[in-house]
């Protein structure tokens, strides 16, 4: 919670914050004015402190006239987490479209089959036609080849198997 309260706090306007700091400035200018008028002394110090408070206050409109010409940069760390945290979410959506069959259905639906899908089901399909020469064990040897996940799977399981019934 505090690198948040410390990002937020350093990644706020350099011109808003120059802004509101001569506000603040020239309000100051404007008390001390006000209070030398209340002194109503004509003596050469208490003069001189409301020249200055002039002068502050002068200063000040500059500043406030130059403000709008300054322009705020974001450092390069700020600029860097914005770029981290758009990937993250961006990668974040592809993995919750992939994992939940989202995507899968999308491409169904707009026609996009991948070659691999497309030539396992022309493969499907010669095996059960009687007309083909295709067998069962060819279609299974394809898959294995183009599913590194489901040859180690069914090796898991012919283990197993063997295993199994090594024990009878």
């Amino acid at each position: 919670m505090k690198w948040i309260l410390c990002l937020l706090l350093a990644g706020c306007s350099a011109s808003e914050r120059i802004s509101t700091t001569a506000t603040a400035i020239r309000q100051k200018a404007d008390e001390i004015i006000v209070s030398v008028d209340q002194i109503r002394d004509n003596d050469a110090q208490v003069q001189q402190i409301r020249s200055n408070a002039e002068s502050i206050r002068e200063a000040v409109g500059v500043i406030h006239a130059t403000v709008p010409h300054v322009a705020d940069i974001t450092p390069w760390w700020a600029t860097l987490l914005k770029w981290l945290a758009m990937a993250a979410v961006g990668a974040a959506a592809v993995w919750l479209l992939t994992a939940s069959g989202i995507l899968s259905a999308i491409r169904a639906a707009i026609g996009w089959i991948p070659t691999r899908t497309r030539s396992t089901a022309s493969m499907i399909s010669s095996t059960i036609r009687n007309d083909k020469p295709e067998t069962v064990r060819e279609l299974v040897a394809m898959m294995r080849a183009q599913d590194p996940t489901l040859d180690r799977a069914l090796q898991d399981l012919k283990q197993k198997e063997s295993h199994d019934s090594g024990k009878h």
